[in-house]
């Protein structure tokens, strides 16, 4: 029976004892017959730097991939985890959505790992477009940058194709510290709002960013009041920027998170939870606000450095 049909025969069956059809709603009875993109693909080739978490385990998968796996299968969606960029060339209609915890241009072929194909990079931005979510962990923003000035936006013509999609670019980052992470309100990640209140402090380290898609709905603010700004932190030293967002692009929903470098933050229930909750965003089961709100909640995040 497909789904159609299945849809039919319980509305004739509740018809037939006098219930009300209306607002019954197939999907609550988690029927996923001919329906496409039941799995979610986890990607974390690095051609750069390779954060801990992405590092391949002695069992060939890496500690990140184990718990993006774990956390999918909780929500009810099958993880295959690869750094294989050959996979972008198969068949990805069967895909909900994409996992990136990657770093580097990711079509450079090193050592012997197979990277993303020119072909591969069209499939993969054809599916975000056509309805295929996408969220990008930490460095995803350190993935087939923009060309410039490293402390200077790029004019939007001359971003490249995954940055304009993901929403924003990384510039570099200071030492790892505590910092204060502001939650747009109304706050509506579970996990963010779990905090009760507007602003907490996190260990990790802060990615600096610039070239921010000005179509986002920034959910997490990075504070750089009291940050520290000496040295190699000078990154710093600029106004509040966003952290953490969502947008559309085309069909698909994009979601970023900043937080989540080395292999202890991976062990933090915080973490765990705000990257399950992003993957419910993506693959639709939860929505959220996505209103641009880019101007409102950071006007300067554009000024990468202040000005003395």
């Amino acid at each position: 029976m497909n789904r159609r049909d299945f849809i039919r025969t319980i509305s004739l069956t509740l018809g037939a004892v006098g219930l009300e059809t209306t607002s019954f709603n197939v999907e609550n009875l988690g029927f996923a017959e001919d329906k496409p993109g039941r799995k979610i693909l986890y990607f974390d080739l690095s051609t750069e730097w390779e954060h801990p978490p992405t590092v391949d385990e002695e069992d060939g998968t890496s500690k990140a991939a184990k718990i993006v796996k774990r956390l999918g299968e909780a929500i009810g969606y099958d993880v295959d985890c690869t750094k294989d960029g050959s996979v972008f060339d198969g068949d990805l209609s069967q895909y909900a959505a994409f996992v990136f915890f990657t770093c580097g241009d990711l079509d450079v072929k090193v050592d012997n790992r197979t990277p993303v194909s020119k072909e591969g990079m069209k499939n993969l931005f054809k599916a975000i477009r056509s309805g295929t979510g996408f969220l990008g962990i930490h460095c995803a923003t350190d993935t087939w940058q923009c060309k410039g000035e490293l402390f200077e936006n790029q004019p939007e013509e001359e971003r490249t194709e995954y940055i304009k999609m993901v929403g924003g670019d990384f510039i570099t980052h200071g030492d790892m510290q505590e910092a204060t992470q502001r939650f747009t309100e109304p706050i509506q990640v579970p996990t963010l709002k779990a905090f009760g209140k507007s602003e907490v402090k996190i260990f990790d380290e802060w990615y600096c960013m610039k070239n921010f898609n000005p179509d986002m709905h920034v959910i997490a603010v990075q504070e750089t009041k009291g940050m520290r700004t000496d040295g190699r932190n000078a990154c710093y030293d600029r106004p509040a920027f966003p952290s953490s967002w969502v947008r559309m692009e085309g069909k698909g929903r994009v979601a970023y998170i900043a937080p989540g470098h080395g292999n202890e933050q991976w062990d933090t229930e915080f973490l765990q939870n705000f990257v399950q909750d992003m993957m419910k965003f993506v693959v639709g089961q939860i929505d959220l606000d996505m209103t641009p709100n880019l101007e409102k909640e950071c006007p300067e995040a554009y000024t990468l450095k202040n000005k003395r």
